[in-house]
């Protein structure tokens, strides 16, 4: 039986009531159609998998927007603060962040995910892209729908800034970054919001 059609059994089976709540069991449910319905933009970098892979809001289940607190509750994820504290506290601050036996960075700006950061080979984006892998495997990958750019700060030595995006999801532009070099290969994978991930800046 399809998960639509016992969705369409629970609602027919279950006592109706007027004027009292829904039960938490059949908001789950509704939570669940509801998720694996989406479309577009938002349904290709749906976060709900289990998988830690990169997507344009995020890496699998930590979602840019999140709080800190929230980001630290997720099952498996270890974060350690880089740094001196932030001045003010909450404002713009690094976390190393683990999960899955890899290490990334996390950046956060008022106490909030606002950038992921990945510059382990053991994660991977939706379309299969990875740290190491060529400049010319990232082009095959997503072809027209990159821009490239000199890097602000490593154009010099040959390194691009290649933006895949912007995706609209939920009122806000999201995208994939990939810092690359012809010798090098990619090295880093950044996730979040457009204009976060074209800054090449960490915390000013």
């Amino acid at each position: 039986m399809t998960l639509g059609a016992i969705a369409r059994l629970a609602l027919l089976c279950a006592p109706r009531r007027s004027a009292t709540p829904v039960s938490s069991g059949a908001l789950i449910l509704g939570f669940l159609v509801g998720s694996w319905s989406w479309t577009g933009a938002l349904a290709a970098s749906d976060p709900s998998t289990s998988d830690w892979s990169v997507h344009a809001r995020g890496l699998g289940r930590l979602m840019v927007g999140m709080s800190l607190d929230e980001a630290r509750q997720l099952a498996g994820m270890q974060l350690e603060q880089e740094g001196a504290p932030p001045v003010p506290a909450d404002y713009c601050a690094y976390y190393r962040a683990r999960v899955a036996g890899k290490e990334f960075h996390l950046r956060t700006m008022m106490n909030q995910v606002n950038r992921i950061e990945v510059w382990s080979p053991g994660f991977r984006t939706r379309s299969g892209v990875s740290v190491g892998d060529s400049i010319e495997r990232v082009k095959a990958a997503h072809g027209t729908e990159l821009s490239v750019e000199p890097h602000h700060y490593l154009w010099d030595r040959d390194f691009v800034l290649m933006v895949l995006g912007p995706h609209e999801i939920d009122g806000f532009a999201y995208g994939v970054a990939f810092v690359a070099s012809p010798v090098r290969g990619v090295t880093k994978v950044w996730a979040g919001r457009y204009d976060e991930i074209r800054q090449s800046e960490g915390c000013l």
